[in-house]
């Protein structure tokens, strides 16, 4: 994320006792940027698991 990333409102459905955790748990104004850093780790994580199979795949390649 960076400064330049323009603000968009997203609407997610959840069951009613998470909201109610998530509002109480997180005051307003972090809720955001909590979401938005896991949605990035998860992305990491992704792009990882990804580069992962790509390299195993290319060193099943050279044992051949």
């Amino acid at each position: 994320m960076s400064k330049e990333d323009t603000i968009e409102r997203l609407v997610i459905k959840i069951p009613k006792s998470v909201a109610s955790y998530f509002r109480c748990a997180f005051p307003h104004g972090k809720r955001s940027q909590f979401l938005a850093k896991c949605i990035l780790d998860y992305k990491h994580k992704e792009e990882v698991k990804q580069m992962e199979e790509e390299l195993r795949e290319s060193a099943k390649n050279r044992q051949k």
